[in-house]
């Protein structure tokens, strides 16, 4: 299995289930509450390490009592923290609102702390890693972080970007990482009401990279350089219980199969199958691994 390196963030959520969604000015008791690491790289990392995968994290954890107890539960996890860098700030917290009816999610995001500077990635040991997946924040960090990368990673070590949301200048970043994932709102937000020629476009500006879109209930497509466009549908569960990290599990599901050397077609089927189940149980513990088709070390 690989090492694998994700940089990006790591929050605190506060998860609160609630029977329905509250309206506005309601008071309501909730089912039940939990409090667990999140963020997009964490939780990516959390189902990689499910997989099979040696996972570090580099990200910046508060140097206060919520920074520790963060801390505390990705070790816990299996997640290296060696890597994260501490400086004084509040613990990024998400105040999420699960509804039990139908799963839906709702999150309210606080953060008072700086994003990981590419000066911090320059001193890890870089060459240790066998793939590095990275989070689309702040565009000019995020970019000097991807120059920092090249420069010392060999160009057969592949790096994989998400694109989630529609930051300026975020387009400066897609010449560098080998696979780039785009979320559906991003290429809604971009004026296409499909991914097929959202996905061609791009081809034409970085035509070496793997292009994946996903697209909820449809499923995801992927273009890749040497092949074109591959679809892989969805595989929605009996009943929707939680949609909170689906993104998350579907990145890992991908990943893992390309770092074991599958097909883009097995990482698609492989990232749908294991989103799919995630969405029907509640969080991301206990995953169904069998799931999973062969890859390439089987």
């Amino acid at each position: 299995m690989a090492h694998i390196l994700g940089i990006g963030v790591a929050t605190l959520d506060i998860i609160n289930i609630v029977d329905h969604y509250p309206a506005e000015d309601e008071e309501m008791r909730a089912l039940e509450q939990r409090a667990c690491p999140g963020g997009n790289a964490a939780n990516t990392l959390h189902v990689l390490k499910q997989l099979g995968h040696h996972c570090d994290l580099a990200t910046v954890l508060a140097e206060e009592p919520d920074g520790d107890r963060l801390k505390n539960l990705l070790t816990q996890r299996g997640i290296g923290t060696d890597t994260c860098q501490r400086r004084s700030g509040r613990t990024p917290t998400s105040y999420i609102t699960l509804n039990a009816t139908n799963g839906s999610r709702t999150i309210i995001h606080h953060r008072d702390l700086p994003e990981l500077q590419a000066s911090h990635v320059a001193n890890l040991p870089l060459d240790r890693y066998d793939w590095i997946h990275l989070q689309a924040r702040d565009t000019h960090t995020t970019s000097r972080i991807l120059q920092t990368l090249r420069s010392r990673q060999p160009s057969h070590r592949p790096i994989s970007l998400e694109v989630e949301k529609d930051r300026d200048g975020v387009d400066m970043l897609f010449g560098q990482p080998d696979v780039i994932i785009f979320s559906r709102p991003f290429v809604l937000g971009r004026g296409y009401d499909e991914p097929e020629a959202f996905l061609r476009g791009i081809h034409k500006r970085v035509p070496g990279a793997i292009l994946i879109s996903t697209w909820g209930e449809e499923g995801s497509w992927a273009w890749a350089s040497r092949d074109g466009l591959y679809h892989a549908p969805a595989c929605p569960p009996p009943q929707v219980i939680d949609t909170l990290g689906a993104g998350d599990t579907y990145n890992a599901g991908l990943i893992h199969t390309l770092a074991n050397g599958g097909t883009v077609t097995q990482a698609l089927s492989n990232a749908t199958r294991l989103a799919g189940h995630k969405v029907g149980q509640r969080g991301l513990d206990s995953l169904d691994i069998s799931l999973l088709q062969n890859d390439g070390d089987n």
